[in-house]
């Protein structure tokens, strides 16, 4: 019986199922990195030298480096003032006022800025009170070895040149229509006058209004003028002067 017993142990032994063995999961292997044998390097842009081209530009007034002189009228030793029956000549705030009475008066008034041969000249001629046939502008080389040259201007709009001499006085350029000219009252005008190598040219509100030449080595004073011709009054208002080397 002992015999039997342990031959069924052995037996019971030999037909037991042997548990499975569990494989440990491998890693997923990461994926190598590829070597960029031969890694770009950035193309340098050339630098093309530009050459700067030079620039025309056009001048319509002098430049602020050739300023001869800046009158803004605060001195009042630089114009003669008057008053008489024909009118009164006085100063204003930075201004110089030509007021003439009513009927055919004249008016003028001499600075002490001598004008050499060659200049460039802006200044402003306002009308506050103005009829069509009353007539103002500037007197150029007062009393020059080539006689007293003076521009007018009407209040209708026209520009004229002349020339007085002992002798009398003659029209270097006779009336003509004043372009950008502003007419009437109250109206600003800006004038330009240059004079260069024998040449005169006359600008109103930097719009070129005629040429007068040939001109001499002169110089003399600068005036301005006014004259009514008519029975109403007139009043010219003058300012902000300035003269350059053209």
């Amino acid at each position: 019986m002992a015999v039997l017993v342990f031959l069924s142990a052995c037996q019971a032994e030999a037909t037991q199922t042997p548990e499975p063995t569990l494989t440990p999961a491998l890693p997923t292997p990461e994926p190598s990195a590829t070597i960029d044998w031969f890694p770009r390097t950035p193309t340098a842009t050339p630098q093309i030298p530009v050459t700067p081209q030079p620039s025309q530009a056009t001048r319509t007034t002098p430049i602020a480096a050739n300023l001869i002189v800046a009158d803004d009228f605060s001195d009042k030793e630089l114009w003669q003032t008057s008053t008489s029956s024909a009118g009164t000549v006085a100063y204003e705030t930075d201004a110089l006022s030509l007021a003439l009475a009513s009927g055919k008066n004249t008016l003028t008034s001499l600075s002490s800025h001598e004008l050499p041969p060659d200049f460039y000249l802006e200044i402003n001629l306002d009308a506050l009170m103005c009829s069509p046939e009353d007539q103002f502008g500037l007197i150029l080389w007062n009393n020059s070895s080539s006689g007293t040259y003076r521009l007018w201007f009407s209040c209708s709009g026209q520009v004229m040149l002349d020339r007085v001499l002992p002798s009398g006085i003659t029209v270097l350029q006779k009336w003509q229509i004043a372009r950008k000219f502003q007419i009437g009252s109250p109206a600003k005008n800006r004038i330009g006058v240059r004079s260069q190598n024998g040449s005169l040219e006359v600008f109103v509100n930097q719009t070129q209004q005629f040429s007068y030449s040939p001109l001499r080595e002169i110089s003399g004073a600068l005036g301005v003028i006014a004259q009514n011709s008519s029975e109403h009054a007139l009043t010219v208002r003058v300012s902000d002067l300035e003269i350059s080397n053209p």
